[in-house]
């Protein structure tokens, strides 16, 4: 697996998913290694375990952080259901996404089959392949991070690991 070079207004989020828990966990670092924060995470997609196919789970591998949608209250609930308030696209790195077929993998919030889909915390359903978080940490933590990198000239690297 690629490794990003960091420059110093960077960051790198290692997002960590293992088969045997559902719930995976992502940590971001400064470029010198300091650890920024850590919160849950999820992989895991509805055909999964494995990448070959669409809607299986994320693919392992090198990302780097592209457009950050936001959700407009004109689109439909069902957008809103699926990715909360937030889609960050993932750029692949490695052709990890190619090599198998699939586009359009992100890290979102929200939840179709959640009870309550926009609730900060809500539960992390399996997704479509994307990488999925509390729709909380994503407005309060990623996002803001992601907008602070880029203001002083950085980028947020994305590793993917399945376990």
């Amino acid at each position: 697996m690629k490794k990003p070079t960091l420059h110093p207004n960077d960051v790198h989020v290692i997002i960590n998913d293992w088969e045997t828990r559902h719930v995976g966990e992502a940590v971001c670092y400064n470029a010198d290694g300091t650890r920024r924060w850590k919160i849950p995470a999820l992989c895991k997609g509805t055909h999964g375990p494995r990448f070959d196919r669409a809607h299986s789970d994320t693919p392992p591998g090198l990302y780097l952080a592209g457009v950050v949608t936001v959700t407009q209250s004109h689109e439909p609930a069902s957008t809103w259901n699926s990715y909360g308030k937030y889609f960050i696209d993932m750029k692949e790195q490695e052709n990890q996404e190619r090599r198998y077929g699939r586009a359009g993998i992100g890290w979102h919030g929200g939840g179709s089959n959640a009870p309550h889909p926009l609730a900060p915390k809500q539960p992390l359903h399996v997704t479509l392949g994307c990488v999925r978080s509390h729709n909380e940490d994503l407005e309060t933590i990623v996002v803001p991070t992601l907008e602070q990198v880029r203001k002083r000239g950085g980028s947020m690297w994305i590793t993917v690991n399945q376990w």
